[in-house]
């Protein structure tokens, strides 16, 4: 396909300069329209190795998401048709000073990293702090993320890109869900509660059979 391309845009480029010497020799309405012609050819091709590079070029998309019940999380997930490798992940300060040393030494050391992703696949990094207490206890409840990416490999075109995930945004969601929660754990101690009983009566009954049997024998 690109072999193809490569070989029309020559044969283009050799018919845009007859045409441009004939434009300026004898310029007609042929000449004219033929050149015009050529020019559109060229801005179609332009378009198809754009859309090319930008189909072959990878995609990091970077999310919060409730990966471990409420533990604060970000996803990395390669939505690309090709593997990626991460070159540096920087986190706002302001935020990670509010988290524990030791997340924040591991944080730190993403600066500078060599993290492979390979398409629909994703790379999970843990705060290791439940999103309630974000939302509860931290003064700044926004972290902003730059990140670079390339192609995995050497000498591989770098994209730099940022993105700011506020937590106070899925505060609505997060109690929805935390309701949700609470009201399954009831629902769970009512149906162990019912088995118990369940199980119960169904000792009682026994119990009681045994009873009647032993009855019935004794006035034999």
């Amino acid at each position: 396909m690109e072999n193809e391309i490569l070989l029309e845009t020559k044969e283009l480029l050799q018919r845009l300069v007859e045409a441009v010497e004939k434009l300026n020799s004898a310029p007609s309405e042929d000449t004219i329209i033929a050149f015009f012609a050529l020019v559109a050819a060229w801005i179609t091709i332009a378009f198809l190795l754009v859309e090319r590079h930008e189909k072959n070029r990878p995609y990091l998309q970077i999310s919060f998401e409730l990966v471990r019940s409420t533990l604060a999380c970000i996803v990395l997930r390669n939505t690309g048709s090709c593997p990626l490798e991460i070159k540096s992940l920087e986190f706002s300060k302001n935020f990670t000073q509010q988290l524990s040393p030791e997340v924040q030494e591991r944080l730190n050391k993403k600066s500078k990293t060599n993290i492979a992703v390979f398409p629909n696949r994703q790379w999970v990094i843990s705060f290791d702090v439940n999103v309630f207490d974000i939302l509860k206890k931290f003064e700044v409840k926004e972290v902003e993320i730059n990140y670079c990416y390339s192609k995995t490999g050497k000498y591989k075109r770098k994209y730099k890109e940022k993105i700011s995930i506020d937590f106070e945004e899925y505060r609505g969601i997060l109690d929805y869900i935390s309701e949700l929660d609470e009201f399954k754990n009831s629902v769970d101690k009512l149906n162990k509660s019912m088995i118990r009983f369940i199980d119960i009566s169904k000792i009682d009954d026994s119990v009681e059979q045994r009873i009647k049997e032993q009855g019935a024998d004794s006035q034999q």
